[in-house]
């Protein structure tokens, strides 16, 4: 357990990238670079307050699409501020998978009004890929490039050892105290 604790692992914390769509269009509609990595989240929010006006969302990469449900400005509540119409929704989000969706992914934005596309809007973002694996030691010279362990390892090893030997210490104990 300790050698678990010990062990540096180094990922990045987990984001959220928010797109606004409103009359202007979608704010951003490319998502810039850098922005989202295997893992993150992105949510598109409809705040599009002109009448009747209605957005879908299309995300698409490398032939397969997913479209969002019917996004509305503003859902109906009743007086406890419960949604009158479940199916209501202002806000989508997706969550980009966190193993296999590194890739440029194409964003097409919707706007209907009155039920009849008005608008279609094109964009795009480039999920980086979110790699796990430890920084790799810097070699100098050769006599650094003779220890092949870093220092956390090396501690992390040392740690192990002592408590071997204290499980021994305690198991000699515990049988000379039976005798």
């Amino acid at each position: 357990m300790i050698i678990l604790i010990a062990t540096p692992v180094t990922a990045h914390e987990l984001s959220i990238y928010t797109i606004t769509v409103n009359s202007s269009g979608a704010q951003p509609s490319d998502i810039p670079n850098g922005s989202l990595k295997e893992g993150d989240t992105a949510w598109f929010w409809m705040k599009d307050s002109t009448n009747n006006t209605s957005l879908v969302i299309e995300i698409e990469r490398d032939g397969a699409t997913l479209r969002s449900p019917v996004l509305v400005y503003q859902c109906e509540l009743d007086e406890n501020g419960t949604l009158v119409d479940e199916d209501c929704q202002n806000r989508f989000d997706y969550t980009f998978n966190q193993h296999n969706s590194a890739g440029l992914w194409n964003i097409t934005y919707l706007k209907y009004v009155n039920e009849t596309l008005t608008e279609t809007i094109n964009g795009s973002v480039f999920i980086e890929q979110d790699i796990h694996d430890q920084q790799p030691v810097e070699e100098e010279d050769e006599v650094v490039s003779a220890s092949k362990y870093s220092t956390n390892q090396i501690i992390a090893m040392a740690i192990a050892a002592i408590s071997l030997m204290a499980i021994f210490v305690i198991l000699f104990m515990n049988e000379e105290s039976q005798e």
